[in-house]
């Protein structure tokens, strides 16, 4: 029996998953990331339980959110960097592939069933033709897919680190905004976790609200871009609502250029957690109003199918199927 490791590293957490090769789950664990310094050090954390510790690992996927170059990769939102063959010495591990974490999301939306996808456009489908799919969690993460005889050919980008490009006066003022305090304005500054509390920074101050000390106080406590979401959602707080909505609208004019370059025809495919958590944001137009504005091209934005993925393991899920896939 073999023992097979997928791993979804990202900047707010990092999922483990060990398995057999015949599909059983031995540990699944969740880990703050943030609370290590590197990976190596979560990763011994997790092997070095009573229940695994013994266990010979014959192959590993590490799905990294940041560029992979070769045996080599670097998280972008954290400080930790990894090459495959030290951590195969490391950890007496026969096989390592790093792979980016849009790779492994990319690879898992064949993974999904029915329930765990909602799709927002329609659109024409064409067979045979690419997907693209794009996620905003602690950064922006993009990937394309191209099709081949027996599946998928998976091309990493880091496009979520493209230049911001305001679509109205509001938006302007938030790029003077950015630029002041951050000197690039880049898509994944606000299409992010982060982001979406940095439009709440800005709207704050530009509209020059009273802000809600509960909001506050819970921003603190807590998760400040899922507070606000909540606040927006379930207390109908106005600089909240104004917050979120501003970011979907952004998320929706970048996942339309993403299409624009990609011309996925059968699929642009939306994942990450904070578009399945304002399921209702992405449903009432605001998205899809600005992901088809695009000039001479908004008939052709409307033939392209739009889905919304659900499951929050996508990630996970991909690196197993390509950990499988490495002992085939």
């Amino acid at each position: 029996m073999c023992y097979l490791l997928a791993v979804d590293i990202g900047g707010t957490k990092t999922l483990f998953q060990l398995s057999t090769d015949q599909g059983e789950v031995i540990l699944e664990q969740r880990f703050v990331s943030q609370n290590f310094n590197s990976f190596d050090l979560v990763l011994a954390e997790f092997l070095a339980q009573e229940q695994i510790k013994h266990f010979f690992i014959d192959s590993a996927c590490f799905a990294v959110a940041g560029p992979v170059l070769g045996r080599d990769a670097k998280v972008t939102n954290l400080p930790w960097q990894l090459n495959a063959d030290d951590l195969a010495n490391k950890f007496n591990i026969a096989h390592v592939h790093l792979c980016n974490d849009f790779v492994a999301v990319a690879q898992g939306i064949d993974c999904l069933t029915d329930d765990e996808i909602i799709t927002i456009q329609d659109g024409k489908p064409v067979e045979n033709s690419p997907r693209a799919v794009i996620g905003a969690g602690t950064g922006l993460g993009q990937a394309i897919l191209l099709p081949e005889c027996d599946g998928w050919r998976v091309i990493p980008t880091e496009g979520g680190h493209t230049d911001f490009a305001p679509t109205n006066r509001l938006q302007i003022l938030l790029l003077e905004y950015l630029i002041e305090h951050f000197g690039h304005a880049s898509y994944e500054r606000i299409v992010s976790g982060p982001g979406l509390v940095i439009i709440y920074q800005f709207l704050r101050t530009y509209q020059q609200y009273d802000e809600n000390p509960e909001l506050r106080q819970t921003m603190i406590d807590d998760d400040p871009g899922a507070a606000i979401s909540l606040f927006a959602n379930k207390y109908q707080d106005k600089l909240a609502i104004e917050a979120v909505d501003l970011f979907v609208q952004i998320y929706g004019a970048q996942a339309g250029n993403f299409a624009l370059n990609t011309l996925p025809r059968a699929g642009l495919y939306i994942a990450g957690g904070i578009a399945a958590k304002n399921l209702a944001k992405f449903k009432q137009g605001i998205f899809m109003d600005a992901f088809v504005a695009k000039g001479k091209m908004t008939s052709l934005m409307k033939t392209i199918p739009v889905k919304l993925i659900l499951q929050s393991k996508v990630g996970l899920m991909g690196a197993r199927l390509l950990v499988q896939q490495s002992i085939v």
